[in-house]
């Protein structure tokens, strides 16, 4: 049988943010969901997923063939991540390239890139649409070209008239292909593997009774400086930010070299207001007992809070 719920969060990954359930061979984590405003504990297997994400459609291909490939990936990811834990360190040159591999693709590969990569060939699409159904002549020009390459079947090309009067633009939605979001993908994260080695990372510890929450869209880069300028992984003054474990993060940028720092509580929650800042829809989390800061200007709050936060919201 073909698998067809895909995580675009590894559970491996997730794993390291559950408990195990007494009596039971199974883990859960503490879920916080702004669209529902509830919290719910759940298995890993359970969310950061959706149905088909990997699924391909190519002849001579198996449909889970990209997901079998991942999958591959993530049996290495795993293991590294928990001798990461349990070292409190990337020192091991390997480990620190799965770590960094992990980043990378959990940055491009995430259903608000692709949503935001749809919306943008959508707003291209209506666009040309527009023009074809503002001038009857290349209207016309077009179709003999589509019907040419054999996108429209022989015989009469269709009525300008008919075709313009039955276009509903607010009914328009551009559809794009898993494999075309995972061509687009894989050439990404080759773009971004480099401008993640070239950066340093300091390890962050934190403080005992403190701990860093994840998210279902985990990797927040953001600028070390409050800036308006568009942002970008390339860009200097950037910092990378990304939650290992309750107990563990890791801080990219160009400017530091890799080194370890111990995070207080209270700069834990920055941290972890920066991830759920970045969120998808759900935080991840060990428990309910850990704090968060959003407001810098504000004293941080605790996990209680959170569902009654307005900057908690889903990403639309």
């Amino acid at each position: 049988m073909v698998a067809r719920r895909h995580h675009y969060v590894p559970k491996c990954y997730l794993n390291l943010f559950s408990n195990e359930v007494s009596g039971k061979q199974s883990r859960e984590l503490t879920t916080y969901d702004s669209a529902e405003r509830k919290s719910f504990k759940t298995a890993p297997e359970n969310v950061a997923l959706e149905k088909d994400f990997n699924t391909i459609d190519i002849d001579g291909h198996e449909p889970d063939e990209f997901e079998k490939a991942l999958a591959e990936v993530e049996s290495d990811i795993g293991p590294a991540l928990t001798r990461i834990v349990e070292a409190k360190s990337i020192s091991n040159e390997n480990d620190k390239e799965l770590l960094l591999t992990l980043i990378a693709l959990l940055h491009v590969r995430n259903p608000r890139f692709r949503e935001r990569r749809r919306c943008f060939q959508e707003a291209v699409q209506k666009r040309i649409l527009d023009m074809l159904f503002s001038n009857r002549e290349l209207f016309a020009s077009q179709m003999k070209r589509a019907q040419a390459d054999g996108f429209v079947p022989e015989g009469e090309l269709p009525d300008f008239e008919d075709v313009k009067k039955n276009y509903n633009e607010k009914d328009f939605k551009a559809v794009i292909p898993v494999v075309e979001h995972l061509i687009s993908e894989v050439d990404l994260f080759n773009h971004v593997m480099p401008l993640l080695r070239e950066r340093g990372w300091v390890v962050v510890k934190a403080a005992e009774g403190s701990q860093f929450v994840t998210g279902d869209h985990p990797v927040s880069l953001m600028w070390s400086e409050p800036k308006r300028a568009p942002i970008g992984l390339k860009l200097k003054g950037t910092e990378v930010i990304f939650p290992i474990s309750p107990t563990l993060a890791v801080i990219g940028a160009y400017e530091i070299k890799d080194g370890q720092a111990d995070f207080t509580g209270e700069q834990v929650a920055p941290l972890n207001g920066t991830t759920i800042l970045n969120s998808q829809r759900q935080i991840y989390a060990l428990n309910d007992d850990f704090k968060y800061q959003i407001d810098q200007s504000k004293s941080p709050l605790a996990s209680g809070e959170l569902l009654k936060d307005s900057d908690f919201r889903s990403y639309k």
